[in-house]
């Protein structure tokens, strides 16, 4: 899982170091948050079971969304957003494996949710420009 993290940033232009966790359970079934004692660190959180439901392009979508987070924290903390997340993911995962990963969490945490949090278009263009 670290390998993919690190080949995700490194697609996806960003130098933040981001540590993977696998763990037996997670509330949120996967969730990234700043180190403890770090100001420039990330812990990304994967509950294993849902980890191992996940196809590796799916896990891709994951990880690509959870580095959105990470970008949005040190760009723009204030804009966090789930829609803003999967904008940036989207530069390097499809759309539609971003909805079948959605699919499988809300089945996880045993609620169905709405794809509102999924732009139409691809890309950060607008965000990045403010950078």
């Amino acid at each position: 899982m670290q390998d993919v993290v690190d080949t995700l940033k490194v697609r996806m232009s960003m130098r933040d170091t981001v540590v993977v966790s696998i763990v037996e359970h997670n509330p949120l079934v996967v969730s990234v948050e700043r180190a403890k004692d770090s100001t420039t660190a990330f812990s990304l959180s994967i509950e294993r079971g849902f980890l191992d439901g996940l196809t590796a392009d799916e896990i891709d979508a994951v990880v690509a969304h959870e580095l959105g987070h990470v970008w949005i924290f040190t760009h723009h903390p204030f804009l966090q957003t789930e829609e803003l997340a999967n904008q940036i993911a989207m530069q390097v995962v499809a759309r539609d494996t971003l909805t079948g990963v959605y699919d499988k969490v809300w089945k996880r945490v045993g609620r169905q949710g709405g794809l509102v949090y999924l732009p139409a278009e691809a890309g950060i263009a607008g965000a990045r420009q403010s950078q």
